[in-house]
Formats: C-alpha cells, structure tokens, sequence
C-alpha cells in the first residue's frame, strides 16, 4: 500500500534546477535512505513533500489518515515549557482523549437512561484506543527515550529556551519518536548524538514497524537501518532495492556502462567528423580539378588551327621544302 505518491516533480532557485520530472513512492513500512551529493535537493524534497515548500511542478499526494513526523531542527520551543514538557506534548491526542473521558464520567451522575447509554458507549471506545496505545505507561515511555537520548543527564524540569542547539535537537527527536507516526522523516538524527546514543537509535529504527525516510551522511548508520534507497543525481531520483552497500555495487554497474557508452558515442562522433572532413576535402578537389581543366582547355565551339607546310618554308624554317603533319598549335594562354 503506498502511504505517499509524488508525481513528474519539476523545482528549482532561480536558473538552477534541482529536479527534473522525478516520481517517487513509498510503501508501508518502508525504510528509505535518501542519498546522493550535498545540494542536490535531498532536504528541499522533505520540505516538499512536508508541504513547507510548494513545487514548481508536479503533485504531492499523501494516503488519507496518515500521520507524518517530521525532524525540523529549526522549530521553535515557547519559553516555560520544561524539557518534559515537550516530551509528554507527543501524547497530546491521547491527553486529549482523558479530558474527555473525564467529562464524561463526570456527567453520568446527572444523565438519564439514554443519554448514559451513549455516554458509556463513548467512554469504552476511549478507553479502548488509550489502553491500545498504551496510555497508562507515558511516563514510563518519556522516561525511556530521555535516558536513551541523554536528557536525564540535563534533567527533565530544565527550561528548554536555556538548552543549546543541538540539546533541542535531541529533545525535538525524541519527541518524534514517542509520538511514533505513520511515517517519520528523518534529516540527519545522529547529529549531537554519542555512539551510545546512535547505538540506541539504531536498535529503534531496526524494530521500527512504521514507513521512514532518513537523511544521513553517517553512512554506517544508513547502512543498517534501510531497506530502500532513493539516489539524487544530475535532477533525476532513481530507486534502489537493498540496504547502501547493494545500492553502492548496483550503482558502480550502472556508472561503468555509462561510461562505456559515452565513449563509444564518442568514437563514434569523432569517426563521423573525420569522415566529413575526408568528403569535404575529396569535394573540395574534384571542384579544383573540374575548375583548371575547364579554363585550360579551349571550348569545344573554337576550332583548332594548324600551320602549313607553305608557311613553314615562307618563314624560312628549313633549307628544304618538307611536307609536315597539322600541329595543334592551341595552347594554354599562360603558357
């Protein structure tokens, strides 16, 4: 089942294009590398397909009911908010979902027979998607992740303004990861994290049932977490079945043939041009040839002319009269 579907993308900044008519998809619990140059658009994609970025061509189209986690290491935290604050904020809906149960049970002692049929209806359908969440174990579940992400080490009643850059990363990815959507989008999460922590991460992502999308240049990371890559080169987007090493071999192929036809296209324009030029030079000479003999030549309309034996003798050549033979006597006007 696919949960996200681009279609014929077409973006770029100003002059320079970043893709070219790329379609890309992704399937249920498909675990997606995104690699390929630093700026060839693989954090403009996210923004795209997150719609912080519209296109300048093509369609974006999500699955109906599907939740998107995206890791904006940009995003703001409000000042007041403790670090265990934002944390327990990914179970907001399930929060929610409690005050209403509240009401409700508060209500029951003022309702009549019919109203309190349908009020505890409402109240076993909340309770029954809270206990399948899990609900009743948040704060052993905050507590998890903030110790697999160091943020005990911080400590969870700490003002989130007063952490640095790469503390709120840590605090907004371990949000994510307790608000475990239907797809988490991922741009560079080892940033600021130890081996201790990456060794954590690791373990989450490889356990991991829904669909993801992950950036990183920790190609190690990528390697064991992925099950699909999606290369960005030259504005194209090409898919890659297999963790980065597969991808690497598959790709140094594709490279290498590439290249073997570029050569011979090569030879073959380089073949071609030299034989354009052998035919100009033959042309040129046939043209030369055809252009002497035509002016050394009388026109066929001239009649030759010859000297006779009388003339001869006239001009006083030979002591004796001797008969001669015609003699062409047109000859070339240079000469």
């Amino acid at each position: 089942m696919s949960i996200l579907n681009v279609e014929h993308l077409t973006h770029g900044f100003g002059d320079r294009a970043i893709f070219n008519d790329v379609s890309f998809r992704l399937l249920k619990g498909e675990h997606i590398g995104l690699v390929g140059a630093n700026g060839e658009g693989k954090s403009t994609f996210m923004n795209i397909v997150t719609g912080k970025l519209m296109p300048d061509e093509g369609k974006v189209e999500w699955a109906k009911n599907v939740r998107a986690g995206y890791l904006d290491q940009h995003a703001v935290l409000e000042k007041g908010m403790t670090i265990q604050d934002v944390l327990k904020s990914a179970f907001d809906p399930l929060l929610k979902k409690e005050e209403r149960m509240n009401e409700i049970c508060d209500h029951l002692g003022e309702a009549d027979e019919n109203e309190m049929e349908v009020l505890m209806e409402e109240l076993g359908t909340i309770q029954d998607e809270l206990t399948l969440h899990d609900f009743y174990t948040i704060d052993a579940k905050v507590e998890e992740v903030a110790r697999a992400l160091g943020l005990l080490d911080l400590g969870l009643d700490r003002d989130v303004t007063d952490l640095s850059g790469g503390q709120r990363t840590k605090v907004l990815l371990a949000k994510l990861l307790l608000e475990k959507p239907d797809i988490l989008l991922l741009d560079e999460p080892t940033n600021y994290l130890d081996e201790e922590h990456i060794a954590w991460l690791k373990r989450y992502l490889l356990d991991y049932e829904n669909a993801f999308i992950l950036i990183s240049h920790d190609i190690p990371f990528l390697n064991e977490v992925v099950n699909i890559i999606y290369h960005m080169e030259n504005q194209e987007l090409n898919r890659y079945v297999g963790d980065y090493d597969h991808f690497q071999e598959v790709y140094a192929v594709k490279k290498s043939q590439l290249e073997a036809a570029y050569r011979r296209q090569q030879q073959e324009i380089s073949e071609l041009k030299d034989f354009v030029a052998r035919n100009k030079a033959r042309v040129s000479t046939r043209k030369s040839l055809t252009k002497w003999t035509s002016s050394s030549w009388p026109p066929r309309s001239q009649s030759p002319s010859f000297i006779s034996a009388t003339a001869v003798r006239q001009a006083g050549c030979f002591s004796k009269p001797t008969i001669l033979s015609p003699v062409m006597t047109s000859l070339s006007p240079n000469r």
